[in-house]
C-alpha cells in the first residue's frame, strides 16, 4: 500500500540530493515568511518541529515545512491536486527558485503523482491511477524509461488489459529518489534519510488538542551539536531500556494586536486550488 504524503519541493540548488546529503538546517526566518506566503489569510499555526518522515501517514490538518536557504520544502498527507497545472502561478508567489518538483501518493485513490517545472514552466507531469491515465505532459525523464519499458509490472493488475506497465504510485516515488536521493516507499538504503531532515510542523485551523509535543530526532539549527542526539541501544541481555528521542515543546505564537480602523489593509488574497478543495484559505 501507498504511503500517504505529498511534498513539494522549491529549489535554487543544482543539486538538491547532494545538499541534503550534506546536511541542512532550518532557516527560521526564511520558513516563516514562506508559510506566510503559502498560506495567506489562513489559520496556522506553528506547533513544533519533526522531521520530514513524520510528514508520511500525518494528520490533513499538519503541514511540514522547512526552508534550508537554497531548498525549500512544503509536505503533508493533505497537499495534493490532480492537475499539476494549476499550481504554477501559486508557485510563482512563494519566491523560491525558478526549479520546483512536486510528488505525491495517495493511497486512498491509489494515485501516483509527479511534476516538476522549470523557469516557471511545467516541463513534466503525470498523474495516474493504475489503470487511468489523469495527466500526461511533457517528455518522460531518464528514470522513467524502465517503468514506460515493463521493468515494473504491477503484480495485483498482472491479468487486467487496462492495466498500466507501472504503478504510478511507484513511478512518483522514484522521480522523489531520482532528484532528491530518497523515497517514501522504496529503497530504504539511500544516502539521504528524511528522518534527518529537521522540519517545523505547522496546524491548518483550529486546535484540535494534539499540540502538546512533537518529536524530533534532528538538530534544528545550524549551531546545534553535529552529532544529533541518538537513542542508544541496551547491550545485549541487558533490561535497560533505550532513551527516548528528544521531545521539543511546541513554540507559543502570539497574535500582533490590531487596531480597529485598518483603511490601508490590502485585498484579501485568493486561495489556491489545493486550499480550496481542503478548505484551507492558502494559495496552494
Amino acid at each position: 500500500m501507498l504511503p500517504n504524503i505529498s511534498a513539494l519541493w522549491l529549489i535554487a540548488c543544482p543539486d538538491p540530493a547532494a545538499e541534503l546529503a550534506g546536511g541542512v538546517y532550518i532557516d527560521p526566518e526564511k520558513t516563516a515568511d514562506f508559510i506566510e506566503k503559502a498560506f495567506a489569510d489562513t489559520e496556522i499555526t506553528p506547533i513544533g518541529t519533526s522531521d520530514l518522515a513524520a510528514a508520511v501517514d500525518g494528520a490533513d490538518n499538519r503541514v511540514f515545512a522547512a526552508h534550508f536557504g537554497r531548498l525549500a520544502v512544503l509536505a503533508g498527507a493533505s497537499l495534493r491536486t490532480t492537475d499539476p497545472d494549476e499550481l504554477t502561478s501559486y508557485l510563482e508567489d512563494l519566491g523560491v527558485g525558478q526549479t520546483w518538483a512536486l510528488v505525491s501518493l495517495d493511497p486512498d485513490t491509489d494515485t501516483g503523482c509527479v511534476a516538476r517545472w522549470q523557469d516557471g514552466e511545467l516541463q513534466r507531469a503525470f498523474v495516474g491511477t493504475p489503470t487511468v491515465i489523469r495527466t500526461d505532459v511533457g517528455l518522460p525523464y531518464p528514470f522513467e524509461g524502465p517503468f514506460w519499458a515493463g521493468d515494473h509490472p504491477q503484480a495485483a493488475a498482472e491479468h487486467d488489459p487496462l492495466a498500466l506497465p507501472f504503478h504510478p504510485g511507484e513511478l512518483a516515488d522514484a522521480a522523489h529518489g531520482a532528484w532528491f536521493g530518497f523515497s517514501f516507499h522504496g529503497d530504504t538504503s539511500s544516502a539521504v534519510d528524511p528522518a534527518r531532515i529537521p522540519v517545523t510542523v505547522y496546524r491548518v485551523g483550529p486546535d484540535d488538542g494534539f499540540d502538546n509535543v512533537i518529536e524530533s530526532s534532528v538538530p534544528l539549527r545550524a549551531d546545534a551539536p553535529t552529532e544529533p542526539h541518538h537513542a542508544h541501544a541496551a547491550p545485549e541481555g541487558s533490561t535497560e531500556e533505550t532513551e527516548p528521542i528528544q521531545r521539543i515543546p511546541a513554540p507559543v505564537a502570539t497574535p500582533e494586536p490590531q487596531s480597529e480602523q485598518q483603511p490601508d489593509s490590502p485585498p484579501a488574497r485568493t486561495p489556491g486550488p489545493i486550499s480550496r478543495y481542503f478548505g484551507f484559505r492558502g494559495r496552494l
